[in-house]
């Protein structure tokens, strides 16, 4: 089980994620959005992970400095400003940044309304909006994963003990079949919910067949019987 909390580094307000782990040591690591992300072994208190690091906050502070600076220099396409366009689950999308009392990020008919305490603050603006894509497609993806999961029920499949999705680059999904997980690509925000569909139906498969087998497909088949359509339109550009 994990826990969110928010540090000081001098006056910039830092969100660490914590996790207990079957480890020795405290580890540290920068999130692309600017966060850390904090393991410790289950013997030491999240009091002492937190005093382990203020003490690296310079190094950290540094290090978040340089991945938002890589984020901004990757994503130089994305500027965040009134009337750009974002592809949300299929369909493209205008953004509209206001000022508001508090940072959040909502959108409706086609339109993704950024609020923020600094419209011209660009890291204010690219981490709410993180923070919402994020959320909103792990929701989709729960949601179609208790939908898909009676399918897969009667054939024996547990359902899975841990969800997760991540910055992958390599795979849309993978499915950790001894360990009842499965992980998913924040890149699937951009994709419609028949493609993230098929991607969560294509991971519960491996819960049944571990390889791309004949049989494996055939699985894949009964439920989605286009996959070969949906695989071509997914690693489309």
């Amino acid at each position: 089980m994990s826990s969110v909390r928010k540090l000081l580094f001098g006056d910039r307000e830092i969100t660490v994620e914590f996790e207990r782990k079957r480890i020795r040591n405290i580890n540290v690591r920068v999130r692309r959005d600017g966060s850390l992300y904090c393991s410790l072994p289950y013997f030491a208190s999240v009091g002492e992970a937190e005093a382990f690091i203020i003490s690296k906050q310079d190094y950290l502070l540094k290090a978040i400095d340089n991945m938002l600076a890589q984020e901004s220099t990757r994503s130089l396409s994305r500027q965040f400003v009134d009337g750009e366009i974002f592809s949300v689950f299929g369909r493209q999308c205008v953004l509209n940044v206001v000022q508001g009392s508090r940072n959040i990020c909502s959108e409706e008919a086609g339109v993704i309304k950024l609020a923020v305490k600094e419209p011209s603050d660009y890291r204010s603006k690219y981490m709410t909006f993180e923070k919402w894509r994020r959320s909103v497609l792990k929701s989709v993806i729960v949601d179609l994963c208790n939908e898909m999961y009676p399918l897969f029920e009667r054939r024996g499949v547990s359902m899975p003990k841990k969800i997760t999705l991540g910055e992958y680059k390599s795979f849309w999904g993978e499915c950790f079949a001894k360990r009842g997980e499965l992980k998913f690509s924040y890149r699937l925000f951009e994709k419609d919910r028949e493609l993230i569909r098929y991607v969560v139906v294509h991971e519960f498969s491996h819960f049944i067949e571990p390889n791309h087998s004949a049989r494996f497909w055939k699985i894949v088949a009964e439920i989605v019987p286009d996959y070969k359509e949906l695989r071509k339109r997914l690693n489309s550009n």
